[in-house]
Protein backbone atom coordinates (compact mmCIF):
# COMPACT_ATOMS: atom_id res chain seq x y z
CA UNK A 1 0.00 0.00 0.00
CA UNK A 2 1.16 3.66 -0.74
CA UNK A 3 2.25 5.73 1.76
CA UNK A 4 -0.74 9.21 1.57
CA UNK A 5 1.08 11.80 0.01
CA UNK A 6 0.33 15.69 0.02
CA UNK A 7 -3.42 16.69 0.94
CA UNK A 8 -1.97 18.50 4.35
CA UNK A 9 -3.64 22.18 3.72
CA UNK A 10 -7.13 19.71 2.62
CA UNK A 11 -6.46 17.54 6.41
CA UNK A 12 -5.16 20.88 8.20
CA UNK A 13 -8.54 22.76 7.04
CA UNK A 14 -10.36 19.90 8.07
CA UNK A 15 -8.66 19.02 11.45
CA UNK A 16 -9.52 22.62 12.63
CA UNK A 17 -12.97 22.02 12.16
CA UNK A 18 -12.74 19.84 14.81
CA UNK A 19 -14.92 20.34 18.06
CA UNK A 20 -18.24 20.75 19.45
CA UNK A 21 -19.94 22.53 16.85
CA UNK A 22 -21.56 21.14 14.02
CA UNK A 23 -20.20 21.32 10.57
CA UNK A 24 -20.88 20.73 7.01
CA UNK A 25 -18.02 20.09 4.51
CA UNK A 26 -18.67 19.64 0.89
CA UNK A 27 -16.01 18.22 -0.94
CA UNK A 28 -15.75 16.87 -4.69
CA UNK A 29 -13.91 16.62 -7.64
CA UNK A 30 -13.40 14.17 -10.74
CA UNK A 31 -12.49 10.25 -10.09
CA UNK A 32 -9.57 8.91 -8.64
CA UNK A 33 -8.47 12.18 -7.37
CA UNK A 34 -7.98 10.91 -3.92
CA UNK A 35 -11.48 12.20 -2.10
CA UNK A 36 -11.85 9.23 -0.03
CA UNK A 37 -8.48 8.20 0.87
CA UNK A 38 -8.99 11.88 2.23
CA UNK A 39 -11.72 11.60 4.21
CA UNK A 40 -10.51 8.23 5.67
CA UNK A 41 -7.09 10.02 6.59
CA UNK A 42 -9.21 12.09 8.19
CA UNK A 43 -11.46 9.92 10.12
CA UNK A 44 -8.81 7.52 11.72
CA UNK A 45 -9.61 8.22 15.39
CA UNK A 46 -12.58 9.88 15.28
CA UNK A 47 -16.28 8.40 15.90
CA UNK A 48 -17.57 7.70 12.57
CA UNK A 49 -20.36 6.82 10.29
CA UNK A 50 -18.68 6.42 7.11
CA UNK A 51 -20.96 5.12 3.48
CA UNK A 52 -19.81 5.15 0.23
CA UNK A 53 -23.19 4.99 -2.36
CA UNK A 54 -23.01 4.01 -5.38
CA UNK A 55 -26.02 3.58 -8.43
CA UNK A 56 -28.53 0.92 -6.62
CA UNK A 57 -31.96 1.67 -5.60
CA UNK A 58 -33.24 3.40 -2.49
CA UNK A 59 -33.87 0.42 -0.45
CA UNK A 60 -30.53 -1.19 -0.88
CA UNK A 61 -28.53 1.95 -0.07
CA UNK A 62 -30.83 1.63 2.98
CA UNK A 63 -29.64 -1.40 3.76
CA UNK A 64 -26.06 -0.75 3.73
CA UNK A 65 -26.51 2.40 5.49
CA UNK A 66 -27.94 0.57 7.82
CA UNK A 67 -24.90 -1.69 8.08
CA UNK A 68 -22.80 1.14 8.87
CA UNK A 69 -24.43 2.33 11.26
CA UNK A 70 -24.24 -1.03 12.91
CA UNK A 71 -20.67 -1.12 12.77
CA UNK A 72 -20.28 2.12 14.40
CA UNK A 73 -22.81 1.09 17.28
CA UNK A 74 -24.85 -2.26 17.65
CA UNK A 75 -28.12 -2.03 18.32
CA UNK A 76 -30.38 -5.43 17.76
CA UNK A 77 -33.39 -3.88 17.52
CA UNK A 78 -32.24 -1.70 14.28
CA UNK A 79 -30.25 -5.07 13.01
CA UNK A 80 -34.11 -6.91 13.31
CA UNK A 81 -35.98 -4.11 11.50
CA UNK A 82 -33.31 -2.13 8.84
CA UNK A 83 -34.04 1.34 8.09
CA UNK A 84 -37.04 1.52 5.68
CA UNK A 85 -36.43 5.71 4.24
CA UNK A 86 -34.10 8.54 4.91
CA UNK A 87 -36.48 10.31 7.25
CA UNK A 88 -36.39 7.20 9.68
CA UNK A 89 -32.37 6.80 8.75
CA UNK A 90 -31.38 10.94 9.41
CA UNK A 91 -33.90 10.26 12.28
CA UNK A 92 -31.70 7.57 13.95
CA UNK A 93 -28.42 9.81 12.76
CA UNK A 94 -30.04 12.38 14.46
CA UNK A 95 -30.62 10.41 18.12
CA UNK A 96 -27.11 9.42 17.72
CA UNK A 97 -25.69 12.85 17.63
CA UNK A 98 -27.52 13.83 20.39
CA UNK A 99 -25.92 10.45 22.17
CA UNK A 100 -22.44 12.10 21.10
CA UNK A 101 -22.97 15.45 22.88
CA UNK A 102 -24.17 13.79 26.05
CA UNK A 103 -20.80 11.72 25.45
CA UNK A 104 -18.58 15.22 24.94
CA UNK A 105 -17.42 13.74 21.26
CA UNK A 106 -18.79 14.58 18.07
CA UNK A 107 -20.16 12.19 15.41
CA UNK A 108 -18.44 12.47 11.95
CA UNK A 109 -20.73 11.33 9.25
CA UNK A 110 -19.61 10.03 5.45
CA UNK A 111 -21.95 10.03 2.86
CA UNK A 112 -19.75 9.67 -0.01
CA UNK A 113 -20.74 9.92 -3.32
CA UNK A 114 -23.63 11.53 -2.30
CA UNK A 115 -24.88 12.32 -5.59
CA UNK A 116 -26.39 8.83 -5.91
CA UNK A 117 -28.54 8.93 -3.09
CA UNK A 118 -29.67 12.01 -4.32
CA UNK A 119 -30.81 10.64 -7.78
CA UNK A 120 -32.62 7.81 -5.89
CA UNK A 121 -34.23 9.75 -3.44
CA UNK A 122 -34.88 13.39 -5.30
CA UNK A 123 -35.76 14.74 -1.70
CA UNK A 124 -32.87 14.05 0.28
CA UNK A 125 -31.02 17.03 -0.02
CA UNK A 126 -34.35 18.80 1.24
CA UNK A 127 -34.60 16.44 4.43
CA UNK A 128 -30.79 16.49 5.08
CA UNK A 129 -31.46 19.96 5.10
CA UNK A 130 -34.30 19.93 7.98
CA UNK A 131 -32.50 18.05 10.07
CA UNK A 132 -29.85 20.47 10.25
CA UNK A 133 -31.99 22.64 11.36
CA UNK A 134 -32.67 20.61 14.39
CA UNK A 135 -28.39 20.38 14.28
CA UNK A 136 -28.46 24.11 14.67
CA UNK A 137 -30.72 25.02 17.10
CA UNK A 138 -29.79 21.97 19.79
CA UNK A 139 -26.18 23.19 19.10
CA UNK A 140 -25.12 19.23 18.45
CA UNK A 141 -21.85 17.78 17.47
CA UNK A 142 -22.44 16.57 14.13
CA UNK A 143 -19.50 16.60 11.27
CA UNK A 144 -21.31 15.80 8.15
CA UNK A 145 -18.83 15.15 4.99
CA UNK A 146 -20.99 15.33 1.63
CA UNK A 147 -18.66 14.43 -1.46
CA UNK A 148 -19.05 13.19 -4.91
CA UNK A 149 -16.86 12.65 -7.96
CA UNK A 150 -19.42 13.03 -10.69
CA UNK A 151 -19.22 17.00 -11.13
CA UNK A 152 -22.28 17.79 -12.79
CA UNK A 153 -24.14 15.42 -10.93
CA UNK A 154 -22.80 16.94 -7.58
CA UNK A 155 -22.95 20.52 -8.82
CA UNK A 156 -26.69 20.12 -9.68
CA UNK A 157 -27.50 18.14 -6.26
CA UNK A 158 -25.49 20.34 -4.28
CA UNK A 159 -23.50 23.25 -5.65
CA UNK A 160 -26.69 24.65 -7.17
CA UNK A 161 -29.24 23.44 -3.79
CA UNK A 162 -30.19 24.47 -0.63
CA UNK A 163 -27.21 22.46 1.14
CA UNK A 164 -24.96 24.78 -0.06
CA UNK A 165 -25.94 27.48 2.11
CA UNK A 166 -25.35 25.36 5.06
CA UNK A 167 -21.69 24.46 4.37
CA UNK A 168 -18.60 25.84 6.91
CA UNK A 169 -16.18 24.30 4.76
CA UNK A 170 -16.13 23.18 1.06
CA UNK A 171 -13.50 22.29 -1.69
CA UNK A 172 -12.85 20.88 -5.24
CA UNK A 173 -10.17 18.85 -4.46
CA UNK A 174 -7.57 19.78 -7.61
CA UNK A 175 -4.98 16.92 -8.93
CA UNK A 176 -1.35 17.11 -7.08
CA UNK A 177 1.23 19.03 -8.90
CA UNK A 178 4.35 17.81 -10.52
CA UNK A 179 6.00 18.10 -7.03
CA UNK A 180 3.84 16.06 -5.06
CA UNK A 181 3.42 13.52 -7.86
CA UNK A 182 6.98 13.11 -7.99
CA UNK A 183 7.08 11.03 -4.58
CA UNK A 184 5.55 8.52 -6.25
CA UNK A 185 8.91 7.45 -8.39
CA UNK A 186 11.53 8.86 -5.69
CA UNK A 187 14.14 6.47 -7.10
CA UNK A 188 13.72 7.94 -10.39
CA UNK A 189 15.74 11.21 -11.93
CA UNK A 190 14.12 14.78 -11.83
CA UNK A 191 13.36 14.46 -16.20
CA UNK A 192 11.78 11.16 -15.92
CA UNK A 193 9.64 12.27 -12.59
CA UNK A 194 8.42 15.09 -14.95
CA UNK A 195 7.61 12.79 -17.77
CA UNK A 196 5.34 10.86 -15.34
CA UNK A 197 3.75 13.90 -14.24
CA UNK A 198 3.28 14.62 -17.85
CA UNK A 199 1.95 11.31 -18.91
CA UNK A 200 -0.60 10.30 -15.80
CA UNK A 201 -0.93 13.95 -14.69
CA UNK A 202 -1.93 14.67 -10.97
CA UNK A 203 -4.72 12.03 -10.11
CA UNK A 204 -3.32 9.31 -7.60
CA UNK A 205 -4.80 6.26 -8.71
CA UNK A 206 -3.31 6.66 -11.59
CA UNK A 207 -0.06 7.48 -10.49
CA UNK A 208 0.04 3.79 -8.24
CA UNK A 209 -0.84 1.90 -11.45
CA UNK A 210 3.00 2.54 -12.40
CA UNK A 211 5.57 0.25 -10.93
CA UNK A 212 8.15 2.90 -9.61
CA UNK A 213 10.96 -0.11 -9.56
CA UNK A 214 10.28 -0.43 -13.34
CA UNK A 215 11.69 2.19 -15.79
CA UNK A 216 9.37 5.43 -17.43
CA UNK A 217 9.27 3.38 -20.43
CA UNK A 218 8.35 0.06 -19.83
CA UNK A 219 5.52 1.77 -17.96
CA UNK A 220 4.59 3.56 -20.59
CA UNK A 221 3.97 0.60 -22.56
CA UNK A 222 2.52 -2.14 -19.68
CA UNK A 223 0.78 0.33 -17.87
CA UNK A 224 -0.64 2.29 -20.47
CA UNK A 225 -0.60 0.99 -23.90
CA UNK A 226 -1.85 -2.42 -23.08
CA UNK A 227 -5.11 -4.06 -23.51
CA UNK A 228 -6.48 -4.76 -20.27
CA UNK A 229 -4.66 -2.09 -18.37
CA UNK A 230 -6.88 0.27 -16.18
CA UNK A 231 -4.96 3.51 -17.66
CA UNK A 232 -6.38 1.64 -21.19
CA UNK A 233 -9.49 2.24 -21.05
CA UNK A 234 -9.58 4.40 -17.90
CA UNK A 235 -10.21 7.94 -20.23
CA UNK A 236 -12.85 6.38 -22.25
CA UNK A 237 -15.19 5.37 -18.80
CA UNK A 238 -14.53 8.81 -17.20
CA UNK A 239 -16.21 10.72 -20.32
CA UNK A 240 -18.72 8.34 -20.62
CA UNK A 241 -19.60 8.47 -17.04
CA UNK A 242 -19.68 11.96 -16.46
CA UNK A 243 -21.29 12.98 -20.50
CA UNK A 244 -23.93 10.07 -21.27
CA UNK A 245 -25.50 9.66 -24.23
CA UNK A 246 -23.57 11.97 -26.17
CA UNK A 247 -20.01 10.58 -24.82
CA UNK A 248 -19.05 10.13 -28.51
CA UNK A 249 -19.53 13.98 -29.76
CA UNK A 250 -17.45 14.75 -26.62
CA UNK A 251 -14.96 12.11 -27.57
CA UNK A 252 -14.37 13.65 -30.42
CA UNK A 253 -14.51 17.39 -29.19
CA UNK A 254 -11.66 16.56 -26.51
CA UNK A 255 -9.97 15.06 -29.53
CA UNK A 256 -10.00 17.65 -31.79
CA UNK A 257 -8.37 19.87 -29.00
CA UNK A 258 -5.76 17.17 -27.95
CA UNK A 259 -4.52 17.20 -31.76
CA UNK A 260 -3.90 20.89 -31.23
CA UNK A 261 -7.07 22.42 -32.44
CA UNK A 262 -7.22 25.75 -30.08
CA UNK A 263 -10.10 27.87 -31.67
CA UNK A 264 -13.19 27.21 -31.61
CA UNK A 265 -14.45 27.00 -35.27
CA UNK A 266 -11.11 24.63 -35.69
CA UNK A 267 -12.41 22.73 -32.98
CA UNK A 268 -15.82 22.06 -34.49
CA UNK A 269 -14.34 21.35 -38.12
CA UNK A 270 -12.19 18.90 -36.56
CA UNK A 271 -14.66 16.90 -34.59
CA UNK A 272 -17.02 17.28 -36.94
CA UNK A 273 -19.57 19.62 -34.91
CA UNK A 274 -21.82 21.20 -37.27
CA UNK A 275 -22.96 24.30 -37.15
CA UNK A 276 -19.53 25.24 -35.39
CA UNK A 277 -21.65 27.52 -33.40
CA UNK A 278 -23.02 24.84 -31.50
CA UNK A 279 -19.44 23.51 -30.21
CA UNK A 280 -19.74 26.08 -27.57
CA UNK A 281 -21.96 24.14 -25.36
CA UNK A 282 -19.89 20.93 -25.88
CA UNK A 283 -16.89 23.09 -25.16
CA UNK A 284 -19.36 24.84 -21.80
CA UNK A 285 -19.61 21.75 -19.98
CA UNK A 286 -16.19 20.04 -20.77
CA UNK A 287 -14.57 23.69 -18.73
CA UNK A 288 -17.33 22.98 -16.41
CA UNK A 289 -15.91 19.20 -15.48
CA UNK A 290 -12.50 20.71 -16.00
CA UNK A 291 -11.80 18.23 -18.58
CA UNK A 292 -10.85 21.40 -20.91
CA UNK A 293 -9.46 24.63 -20.34
CA UNK A 294 -9.77 27.65 -21.76
CA UNK A 295 -6.40 30.18 -21.59
CA UNK A 296 -6.04 33.61 -22.24
CA UNK A 297 -2.60 35.75 -21.78
CA UNK A 298 -2.32 37.71 -18.83
CA UNK A 299 -4.27 40.42 -18.03
CA UNK A 300 -6.27 39.98 -20.59
CA UNK A 301 -9.88 40.82 -20.52
CA UNK A 302 -12.46 37.83 -19.88
CA UNK A 303 -14.15 37.93 -23.50
CA UNK A 304 -10.37 38.97 -24.92
CA UNK A 305 -10.71 36.58 -28.93
CA UNK A 306 -6.95 35.29 -27.86
CA UNK A 307 -7.99 33.22 -25.69
CA UNK A 308 -7.67 29.11 -26.69
CA UNK A 309 -8.34 25.76 -25.54
CA UNK A 310 -6.83 23.27 -24.21
CA UNK A 311 -7.02 19.37 -22.33
CA UNK A 312 -6.52 20.39 -18.97
CA UNK A 313 -4.88 17.21 -17.59
CA UNK A 314 -2.09 15.30 -18.48
CA UNK A 315 -3.71 11.58 -18.31
CA UNK A 316 -6.47 12.81 -21.06
CA UNK A 317 -3.90 14.81 -23.26
CA UNK A 318 -1.75 11.15 -23.80
CA UNK A 319 -4.80 9.19 -23.62
CA UNK A 320 -5.70 10.91 -27.05
CA UNK A 321 -2.78 11.97 -28.34
CA UNK A 322 -1.24 8.06 -28.27
CA UNK A 323 -3.85 5.56 -27.39
CA UNK A 324 -6.66 6.66 -29.34
CA UNK A 325 -4.99 7.26 -32.27
CA UNK A 326 -3.64 3.73 -32.53
CA UNK A 327 -5.94 1.69 -31.01
CA UNK A 328 -6.56 0.05 -34.11
CA UNK A 329 -2.64 -1.70 -33.49
CA UNK A 330 -2.62 -1.22 -29.60
CA UNK A 331 -5.72 -3.85 -30.00
CA UNK A 332 -3.85 -6.40 -32.25
CA UNK A 333 -0.98 -6.39 -29.20
CA UNK A 334 1.48 -4.33 -31.10
CA UNK A 335 2.45 -2.27 -28.46
CA UNK A 336 6.22 -2.29 -28.65
CA UNK A 337 5.92 -1.03 -32.65
CA UNK A 338 3.98 1.71 -31.18
CA UNK A 339 5.81 2.96 -28.56
CA UNK A 340 9.31 2.78 -30.51
CA UNK A 341 7.82 4.24 -33.69
CA UNK A 342 5.10 6.42 -32.37
CA UNK A 343 5.46 7.14 -28.80
CA UNK A 344 8.90 7.48 -27.76
CA UNK A 345 9.82 9.56 -30.58
CA UNK A 346 7.76 12.35 -29.80
CA UNK A 347 7.15 12.03 -26.12
CA UNK A 348 9.69 14.56 -24.94
CA UNK A 349 8.04 17.07 -27.60
CA UNK A 350 4.67 16.18 -25.99
CA UNK A 351 5.92 16.82 -22.14
CA UNK A 352 7.81 20.54 -23.33
CA UNK A 353 4.14 21.87 -23.89
CA UNK A 354 2.70 21.88 -21.91
CA UNK A 355 3.63 20.06 -18.60
CA UNK A 356 6.91 21.32 -18.73
CA UNK A 357 5.69 25.12 -19.00
CA UNK A 358 3.07 24.10 -16.26
CA UNK A 359 5.76 22.68 -13.68
CA UNK A 360 8.21 25.87 -14.07
CA UNK A 361 4.80 28.48 -13.77
CA UNK A 362 4.08 26.33 -10.64
CA UNK A 363 7.94 26.74 -9.69
CA UNK A 364 7.85 29.86 -10.00
CA UNK A 365 4.64 30.33 -7.85
CA UNK A 366 6.21 29.15 -4.93
CA UNK A 367 9.31 30.52 -5.66
CA UNK A 368 7.83 34.03 -5.69
CA UNK A 369 8.15 35.46 -1.76
CA UNK A 370 10.54 32.73 -0.85
CA UNK A 371 13.28 32.42 -2.81
CA UNK A 372 15.64 35.61 -3.30
CA UNK A 373 16.60 35.02 -6.73
CA UNK A 374 12.39 35.32 -7.46
CA UNK A 375 10.46 38.73 -6.81
CA UNK A 376 8.71 38.83 -3.92
CA UNK A 377 5.41 39.25 -5.08
CA UNK A 378 3.87 38.18 -9.08
CA UNK A 379 0.87 36.84 -9.77
CA UNK A 380 1.98 33.95 -12.49
CA UNK A 381 0.53 33.03 -16.16
CA UNK A 382 1.88 33.07 -19.43
CA UNK A 383 1.34 35.45 -22.34
CA UNK A 384 1.40 35.85 -25.87
CA UNK A 385 0.27 38.54 -28.44
CA UNK A 386 1.05 40.59 -31.38
CA UNK A 387 5.06 42.48 -31.40
CA UNK A 388 6.62 43.96 -34.29
CA UNK A 389 8.32 41.45 -36.77
CA UNK A 390 11.86 41.89 -37.42
CA UNK A 391 12.00 40.60 -40.22
CA UNK A 392 10.68 43.55 -41.58
CA UNK A 393 12.13 46.67 -40.13
CA UNK A 394 10.72 49.96 -40.36
CA UNK A 395 6.79 48.38 -41.34
CA UNK A 396 4.06 47.97 -39.20
CA UNK A 397 4.56 44.63 -39.78
CA UNK A 398 3.70 41.81 -36.68
CA UNK A 399 4.41 38.46 -35.37
CA UNK A 400 2.90 36.69 -32.28
CA UNK A 401 4.98 36.77 -29.90
CA UNK A 402 4.96 34.57 -26.42
CA UNK A 403 5.97 34.36 -22.88
CA UNK A 404 5.74 30.96 -21.61
CA UNK A 405 6.25 32.37 -18.16
CA UNK A 406 5.51 36.00 -16.48
CA UNK A 407 4.56 37.92 -13.54
CA UNK A 408 2.65 40.74 -12.26
CA UNK A 409 2.40 43.01 -9.45
CA UNK A 410 -0.39 44.82 -10.49
CA UNK A 411 0.48 46.82 -13.78
CA UNK A 412 4.02 45.79 -13.60
CA UNK A 413 5.62 43.41 -15.34
CA UNK A 414 7.80 41.54 -12.84
CA UNK A 415 9.17 38.63 -14.21
CA UNK A 416 9.27 36.86 -17.69
CA UNK A 417 10.64 33.71 -18.44
CA UNK A 418 11.27 30.91 -20.90
CA UNK A 419 10.63 27.05 -20.21
CA UNK A 420 12.91 25.07 -22.39
CA UNK A 421 12.83 21.02 -22.62
CA UNK A 422 15.27 20.38 -25.36
CA UNK A 423 18.14 17.92 -25.46
CA UNK A 424 21.63 19.71 -24.37
CA UNK A 425 21.94 22.23 -22.79
CA UNK A 426 21.14 25.82 -23.47
CA UNK A 427 22.64 28.39 -25.08
CA UNK A 428 22.84 32.22 -25.15
CA UNK A 429 20.35 32.29 -28.10
CA UNK A 430 17.05 31.59 -25.61
CA UNK A 431 18.59 34.20 -23.57
CA UNK A 432 18.45 36.88 -26.44
CA UNK A 433 15.21 36.06 -27.86
CA UNK A 434 13.79 36.78 -24.41
CA UNK A 435 14.81 39.99 -23.99
CA UNK A 436 14.09 40.82 -27.55
CA UNK A 437 10.79 39.27 -27.07
CA UNK A 438 9.91 41.09 -23.35
CA UNK A 439 10.41 44.49 -24.64
CA UNK A 440 7.14 44.36 -26.04
CA UNK A 441 5.39 42.96 -22.90
CA UNK A 442 3.20 45.58 -21.44
CA UNK A 443 4.04 46.59 -18.31
CA UNK A 444 7.74 45.96 -19.08
CA UNK A 445 10.45 47.64 -17.30
CA UNK A 446 14.18 47.31 -17.76
CA UNK A 447 13.91 45.96 -13.68
CA UNK A 448 11.79 43.20 -15.15
CA UNK A 449 13.34 40.03 -13.48
CA UNK A 450 14.64 36.81 -16.36
CA UNK A 451 14.62 33.77 -15.92
CA UNK A 452 15.53 30.52 -17.96
CA UNK A 453 14.29 27.31 -17.05
CA UNK A 454 16.31 24.10 -18.98
CA UNK A 455 16.08 20.34 -18.91
CA UNK A 456 19.64 19.47 -19.28
CA UNK A 457 21.59 22.76 -18.13
CA UNK A 458 22.80 25.60 -19.01
CA UNK A 459 26.65 26.33 -21.94
CA UNK A 460 28.91 28.25 -19.68
CA UNK A 461 28.84 31.20 -21.91
CA UNK A 462 25.48 31.62 -21.17
CA UNK A 463 25.76 31.01 -17.40
CA UNK A 464 28.04 33.95 -17.83
CA UNK A 465 25.79 36.13 -19.37
CA UNK A 466 22.97 35.10 -16.89
CA UNK A 467 25.77 36.29 -13.69
CA UNK A 468 26.12 39.79 -15.17
CA UNK A 469 22.75 40.62 -16.03
CA UNK A 470 20.84 38.61 -12.98
CA UNK A 471 19.38 36.54 -15.14
CA UNK A 472 17.89 33.53 -13.07
CA UNK A 473 18.81 29.77 -14.26
CA UNK A 474 17.27 26.96 -13.35
CA UNK A 475 17.08 23.51 -14.64
CA UNK A 476 14.11 20.31 -14.28
CA UNK A 477 16.72 19.55 -11.01
CA UNK A 478 15.71 22.56 -9.19
CA UNK A 479 11.79 21.84 -9.81
CA UNK A 480 12.21 18.80 -6.85
CA UNK A 481 15.16 20.29 -4.55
Amino acid sequence: MRAFIDREEELRSLEELCGMRPQVVLLWGRRRVGKSALIERFAQGKPTISFQADQGTASEQLRLFTERILAYRPDPILAAAPLANWDQALAYVLSLVRAAKAERHSLLVVLDEFPYLATSTPRLASAIQAVLEDVRREDLPLFLVLAGSQIGMFEEHVLQGPLYGRRTWGEQLPPLGYREAGEFFPGWSAADRLRAWAVLGGIPYYLEQWDPARSLDWNVQNRVLRKGQVLYEEADLLVKEELGSEASVYLSVIGAVASGATRQSEIADRAGVSPSSSAGKYLSQLRRLHILDHIRPARAPENARSGVWRVADGYLRFWFRFVRSNRTDLEARRVPEVFRDRVRPHLDQFVSWPAFEDACREHTRRAIGSDPAFPTHGEVGAWWGPIPDERHPGTRRTREGEIEIVAYDGRDLVLAGEAKWQNGLVDTDALTQLEATVRHVPGYAPSTRLVLYSREGFTPQLERRARASAVVLRTVGDLYS
